[in-house]
């Protein structure tokens, strides 16, 4: 299997970790949906973070998101109505996610700043007997970019909490034998 089909097997076996979290854990992470960060050159991991797998076209999602965000004050209404989404909608057809993860950090987050002056690193997610690494490079995201939209707003339904500046990075993974690992 080449890198690419093992990166497709990833998101498919994403998405079902993602609807049984959202259906019977009321949305609370696995430890599949998490990574351990390492450096590409390999070594201990320095940092466990969740991570998003994103829609091609995020904006709808987002507007809804926001919309059920705006319309009450009450997280428990966010959360239940996020998770209704989130369980019947979102995760159901595995070709319409991209490449690209994203994860969210406090705008002070040394993590991401380590992240971001080093440009790359390796993830490696696991749960049970699965375990699937991939090299990625990564990248900060501009607030108006529709995926830091959705990683925001996604995040804020089940973070009511979430401070008001944020940086959300990007995480590109290297799939070809061009890519520098």
């Amino acid at each position: 299997m080449d890198l690419i089909e093992q990166y497709q097997s990833f998101i498919s076996w994403q998405c079902r970790l993602r609807k049984l979290a959202m259906r019977e854990k009321a949305g609370r992470p696995s430890a599949g949906m998490s990574a351990g960060i390492h450096a590409l050159a390999g070594g201990d991991e320095q940092a466990r973070i969740n991570f998003l797998i994103n829609r091609r076209d995020p904006a709808d999602r987002t507007s809804e998101f926001r919309h059920i965000i705006r319309k009450t004050h009450d997280p428990s209404q966010w959360i239940k109505n996020g998770l209704r989404i989130l369980a019947e909608l979102h995760y159901h057809e595995t070709d319409q996610f991209v490449d690209e993860l994203s994860a969210l950090f406090s705008d002070d987050s040394a993590i991401s700043y380590a992240l971001l002056k080093a440009g790359q690193c390796k993830l490696r997610f696991a749960e049970g007997s699965i375990e699937h690494v991939f090299a990625f490079d990564v990248s900060s995201l501009d607030r108006d970019d529709a995926l830091f939209q959705a990683t925001y707003w996604h995040n804020h339904l089940f973070n009511p909490a979430l401070p008001g500046k944020v940086r959300v990075l990007a995480f590109r993974p290297r799939l070809t034998e061009t890519d520098p690992v």
